[in-house]
């Protein structure tokens, strides 16, 4: 038998590029405890950023799934059983496909082993919540004894730790879902112009995140009304039904505090006697209150509210979202003073620093 001696060896190339080539696909195999493997009915689902990709029961303590490795994605693997409750966090853990083989043990606490990046997103967390805890005691004493300001000198201190980890962990993996991570942590503390350079260095997946960008909008839109920057107009209705509007009152020649609150916000009541008594003390001196009532469920709850609480200031009262987005609000209460040719001067969330940041504008 004769032998084409150049196809023998363009077979033997391809074979050999074939054998080397990684595998694009990775299997999942589990395990889940005797007891809930045994529960008839016990389903185990695969679910991705969009919901559910895949289920599979449970057989011989056992499951398994398959699909296309992606680093930039992380999924979730839950047990469901009859009985669960739709709020139970237990038998449930996520993993990023980066390699062909994960396994899990889908057990209380789950584990996952095989996956760099998913050990590398573990180690991630526990150095966040380590630093975070770092001084938890030290800043419990000072608050207990009444020195709030040392106390959060050490928060801040922390949480600048925290985003000092979040960079570095984030600008040497731009690439996959650990960065992501890294830079959501990043989106609690930094400013609009450093989170849109450092999306910039991101892959296009980072980059074209939609919750990621929903995000920066917010931060944008919080940036555009910062200190320096004319008010944006809100426009709602008094307690009777009247229309009025921010610019009733900002811009008039008065410093205007507006103070975003809703009904059901805790701290924003906790916060109306504080309001109240600086009011008071910088009346005459031409401070107005504003209220600006926000994120009701239903229209009738923030007047009833406000007539409750003796709120004797006028009140803006507003549906829906754009008062928020507009000023990037992202927590209440938030209070924004505006300087009497209508700028803002300055603004917080919560009331913690009112105080002094009255007196800086008004003694």
């Amino acid at each position: 038998m004769k032998f084409n001696a150049a196809a023998v060896l363009a077979a033997a190339l391809l074979c050999l590029a074939a054998c080397n080539r990684p595998s694009t696909h990775f299997t999942v195999s589990g395990v889940v405890t005797d007891t809930l493997s045994r529960v008839p009915g016990s389903m185990v689902y695969l679910i991705g950023p969009d919901g559910p990709i895949d289920s599979t029961a449970v057989k011989k303590n056992s499951f398994t799934f398959k699909g296309e490795i992606d680093k930039t994605k992380q999924l979730v693997v839950m047990l469901h059983f009859p009985g669960r409750d739709k709020y139970d966090d237990r038998f449930l853990t996520s993993f990023v496909p980066d390699v062909e083989r994960i396994r899990i043990h889908l057990d209380y606490p789950a584990t996952v082993t095989g996956s760099p990046i998913t050990d590398a997103i573990g180690k991630y967390r526990e150095d966040t919540m380590n630093l975070y805890y770092e001084h938890e005691t030290d800043i419990g004493s000072l608050t207990m004894n009444g020195d709030t300001r040392a106390a959060d000198s050490i928060y801040q201190a922390q949480l600048a730790k925290i985003d000092e980890l979040s960079r570095e962990t984030y600008l040497a993996n731009t690439d996959n879902a650990l960065g992501r991570q890294a830079i959501t942590q990043l989106f609690n503390d930094l400013d609009a112009p450093e989170l849109e350079e450092l999306l910039s260095k991101g892959a296009d997946f980072i980059r074209n995140d939609e919750a990621l960008l929903a995000l920066l909008k917010v931060k944008q839109n919080a940036w555009a009304t910062s200190a320096g920057s004319p008010f944006v107009e809100i426009v709602g209705t008094t307690a009777d039904g009247s229309p009025t509007a921010l610019s009733d009152f900002a811009g008039k020649g008065n410093y205007v505090l507006a103070d975003f609150w809703a009904s059901w916000c805790g701290p924003c009541m906790m916060a109306m006697p504080a309001l109240r008594e600086l009011r008071d003390r910088y009346k005459d001196k031409g401070l107005v209150v504003v209220g600006i009532n926000v994120w009701e469920q239903k229209p009738e709850d923030g007047p009833s509210c406000a007539k409750r609480e003796g709120m004797d200031w006028d009140i803006i009262f507003t549906s829906g979202n754009e008062v928020t987005e507009a000023y990037g609000i992202e927590g209440i209460p938030t209070l924004i003073l505006f300087s009497p040719d209508g700028k803002v001067a300055d603004r917080l969330l919560g009331e913690d620093g009112l105080d002094e940041m009255l007196a800086k504008y008004l003694e």
